[in-house]
């Protein structure tokens, strides 16, 4: 176990786009304001769900396929951690949507997701980078010391 200490640098606050993918928004915003490292929360609604869950056994994340909906969806809670992966920024977000009916789904937010509105904020952190690399127990990109 290891941690590294870091200061809030900045605060952005924002709308996302009507019908953009959730997690390329993020990532696009990143990458156009130097982002490097921080933290991010959404609120907002989706008009396409795309879950995602990490296999193990397999090693790669899969498709929840029960909630790959094209239904509307209200965002209960959305949030991650921004670091660098494969020389770019990278927003890792995970994500619960409650449907109409309040049944709530979560996981990691793939592909597809889109927005129906959304505002987001990112608290940029100062401080050294997180370098996303392939860890060879679990076969995720995890953080390198």
């Amino acid at each position: 176990m290891w941690g590294k200490t870091y200061n809030i640098k900045n605060i952005y606050m924002g709308r996302l786009s009507y019908d953009g993918d959730l997690a390329e928004e993020i990532n696009n915003f990143c990458s156009k304001n130097d982002i490097k490292t921080g933290w991010v929360s959404v609120i907002g609604a989706l008009k396409t769900v795309r879950l995602g869950f990490y296999d193990q056994d397999r090693q790669e994340y899969v498709f929840l396929d029960d909630i790959h909906s094209d239904k509307p969806f209200e965002i209960s809670s959305c949030s991650g951690n921004i670091s660098i992966k494969d020389g770019k920024p990278f927003a890792h977000i995970h994500i619960v949507a409650s449907t109409r009916d309040g049944k709530c789904y979560g996981g990691h937010v793939m592909p597809g997701t889109k927005i129906y509105a959304g505002e987001f904020m990112i608290q940029v952190f100062a401080g050294e980078e997180l370098i996303r690399g392939v860890d060879e127990i679990t076969g995720l990109p995890l953080w390198q010391e």
